[in-house]
């Protein structure tokens, strides 16, 4: 570990821009976050048009996500055993004919609920599978003292996908579904080419990455179990730090509370007529708000301790969360769910760049899809509430459920010492030092 950490800080790092290595990484990310961003945005409203069933699109997106739930795990130990750049390839590659599967079908006319949920369940499989690939190549490309300018400008990313890929998904399924499914494919296959002139940094260059010097287990059914076994180190390994427990309980709770209410918001505007263009609209409301928050995020993040931050951003989102039942003008819910937003580049830079310092770097694709794993694990309950929720509740009562969700977040968050008194960047290390237990290594 000590050795991987001191070859990167031999010779001083290029400027993130300058980095011919970090731009290709960006670009492949950025890539794949855009072709998830799409086919996030299309499906439940293909879904929503082919069946014209809330019911049958929340079932559509809660298979998806718990299909994405099983793989995320053995995901991260793929990151862990396996060159990364080779992996993010595959992955891209993997998006594409699944993409193209979607232009057949669009094609055909055959995008049915069944075939959407074939369909989607491929999808979604992928993304998990090779979702923590990405995260963890990024420690492999710079050095830690670059981590925290490269997560802030990735939530900066992040928000401008969102705000493209509502307004650019009304924009497609406007035109036909056809295209809208071609625009996925295209843009996971740019994501593969870029990852494909990606260079791994000679330390790690090898064969596997890191993960070589690891042993397989002997025995003709050694390698599963091995397997099977390296998939629950990184969720051990989050359970054993008591930093980190609180993080990923509110992480469960609020993504639950916050992706609820957006989902519900989308499906209740479909239902009372509005147009897919429209509803982008509102989506990119959401993409906007990040942005402006990512603006902000790099001072913030270097001014105000982490913990507080956290704790600052959820209860600006719980209160627009609580807003959000009494709003049903598009321009209000657009205004709403930007503030709702605005604190979550803040939030996501601080938590992550803890969490990236306090991961050894051969663990870090099983930590950081278990950490994924954690964050999802309520996700597939968010569009079977809006589903439901909606024909029983109605917009009011749905929406004010999923703000009591989200406010049982911040009533952890606020109670958690640990997580309330997180510092800045210059006592990340030292903070995650204190939290290591006995035997275990330490990255920094």
């Amino acid at each position: 570990m000590t050795t991987k950490t001191s070859a990167k800080a031999a010779t001083p790092a290029p400027a993130l821009w300058r980095n011919r290595n970090y731009l290709l990484w960006l670009g492949s990310d950025t890539g794949s976050a855009l072709g998830i961003a799409l086919h996030s945005f299309a499906v439940p409203l293909i879904a929503l048009i082919a069946t014209n069933s809330p019911v049958q699109a929340g079932i559509i997106g809660a298979v998806g996500m718990l299909g994405r739930m099983l793989v995320t795990l053995p995901g991260g130990v793929l990151a862990d055993r396996h060159n990364r750049r080779r992996l993010m390839m595959i992955g891209g590659m993997a998006g594409t004919v699944i993409g193209l599967g979607l232009v057949a079908a669009a094609a055909t006319g055959y995008l049915t609920f069944w075939s959407l949920l074939a369909l989607h369940l491929l999808m979604s499989v992928r993304n998990g599978l090779f979702g923590s690939t990405s995260d963890a190549a990024l420690k492999d490309l710079l050095p830690e003292t670059q981590l925290g300018s490269a997560l802030a400008a990735n939530q900066g990313r992040d928000a401008v996908v969102s705000l493209a890929g509502g307004p650019l998904g009304g924009i497609l399924l406007a035109v036909s579904q056809t295209v809208a499914m071609a625009a996925v494919a295209m843009i996971h296959a740019a994501a593969t080419l870029f990852a494909k002139f990606m260079v791994l940094p000679s330390h790690i260059r090898g064969e596997d990455a890191v993960a070589t010097k690891r042993q397989e287990p002997a025995g003709r059914t050694g390698w599963v179990h091995g397997f099977f076994k390296e998939s629950g180190e990184g969720l051990k390994w989050l359970w054993r730090r008591k930093d980190l427990r609180a993080v990923l309980l509110v992480s469960i709770i609020i993504n639950l509370g916050t992706n609820a209410s957006i989902t519900s918001v989308i499906f209740a505007l479909q239902q009372r007529g509005e147009s897919a263009a429209t509803i982008g609209l509102v989506s990119a409301s959401i993409g906007a708000g990040m942005l402006l928050g990512s603006m902000a995020a790099p001072a913030l993040i270097k001014r105000v301790p982490s913990g507080a931050l956290t704790c600052a951003g959820l209860l600006l989102a719980i209160a627009a969360l609580w807003i959000l039942p009494f709003t049903e003008q598009v321009v209000a819910l657009c205004v709403v769910l930007a503030v709702a937003l605005f604190g979550a580049p803040a939030i996501n830079a601080g938590i992550g760049g803890y969490f990236m310092a306090a991961v050894p770097t051969e663990l870090l694709g099983r930590a950081t899809s278990a950490s994924s794993l954690m964050s999802m694990a309520a996700l597939p309950l968010a569009p079977l509430i809006a589903g439901f929720g909606f024909p029983l509740w109605g917009w009011t009562g749905l929406l004010a459920f999923c703000a009591a969700i989200a406010t049982l977040a911040g009533i952890i968050a606020l109670a958690n010492k640990p997580l309330r008194t997180l510092p800045g960047p210059e006592g990340w290390a030292a903070r995650a030092a204190a939290y290591v237990y006995p035997g275990e290594s330490q990255s920094s």
